[in-house]
């Protein structure tokens, strides 16, 4: 494995150019299913990277200063699951991992996207795995953000019980409080300006849905087959960790890690004072290292 990066008080910060981000509002059909993503054109770059959101989340979750970041080396593709945020009925629909990263890969051959990277967060880092998994020669590189990776070991996550919501803010304040480090209700209003769309109803999927992901999650990352693929993987991948994570079990990702075969292949940067939502956290510390390491 390569050599453990350590990211604190020493990490080199970069000047990030500020400007009006144009997030376009797309959907395409793929699989016989719509699927609705976000564009961000970098006109000068022909690097293409696919963000992949994570349990319980839609496109909108990513923070739009981390957007802006990636924005100025990658032509941004900002991907949400089958039927989500569409007309489209998701009752039916299947959300297991092998079937969004058919997705995906889907998707990507749609579009005839090359120089492309893979980043998820969360569950979306699984969907990120066995989409290069499936298809390993389409992607330069695996950029994973607090990763449920595969195990043989009961994982999981650490999911808190959701208590009843008076009213929007509550909803807010937990999903915040479980994600991020140190957040308290004060912050709230600056925290739901970074979303790409605040809008309750387009942030988070239906109950229903959220129940086939966290069935889906658990399912795939117990799975022999996907400890085999991620013991054996070759695709270079960076996976960023927190050990404030109150959603993942840290220990369980590091061992997993550790048995990766090829140890070149994988490379682990651990940053401070970030909760699970590194991406938020951290924004500016992430998104500059997925530049520098495209």
């Amino acid at each position: 494995m390569k050599k453990l990066i350590f990211i604190s008080i020493t990490l080199i910060f970069f000047s990030v150019k500020l400007f009006a981000l144009d997030i376009q509002s797309k959907q395409i059909e793929v699989n016989k299913n719509n699927i609705h993503y976000y564009k961000v054109d970098n006109s000068k770059s022909k690097l293409n990277l696919i963000m992949l959101t994570g349990i319980g989340t839609t496109a909108n979750f990513w923070p739009k200063d981390f957007i802006n970041k990636l924005s100025q080396k990658y032509n941004l593709y900002i991907l949400d699951y089958r039927g989500i945020n569409t007309d489209q009925d998701s009752s039916n629909l299947s959300y297991s991992i092998n079937d969004l990263a058919n997705d995906t890969n889907a998707f990507i051959k749609k579009l005839n996207l090359k120089e492309t990277y893979l980043l998820g967060w969360s569950m979306g880092s699984t969907i990120a795995l066995q989409t290069a998994f499936d298809n390993p020669k389409s992607y330069k590189k695996i950029f994973l953000i607090s990763p449920p990776l595969p195990t043989k070991v009961k994982d999981d996550a650490k999911f808190k019980k959701a208590p009843k919501f008076k009213n929007n803010d509550d909803i807010y304040n937990y999903v915040f409080n479980n994600n991020l480090y140190h957040y308290t209700p004060k912050k709230l209003d600056n925290e739901k300006s970074r979303f790409i769309n605040p809008n309750i109803s387009t942030l988070f999927p239906s109950k229903e849905v959220y129940a086939k992901q966290k069935i889906a999650r658990n399912n795939w990352v117990s799975n022999k087959t996907s400890i085999n693929n991620f013991i054996n993987i070759k695709i270079p991948t960076v996976i960023f960790l927190s050990k404030n994570d109150q959603i993942e079990h840290i220990n369980n990702i590091q061992k997993t890690i550790t048995s990766v075969k090829n140890k070149d292949a994988v490379s682990v940067i651990y940053l401070n004072n970030s909760g699970h939502a590194i991406d938020w956290d951290q924004s500016t510390k992430v998104a500059t290292i997925i530049d520098i390491l495209a």
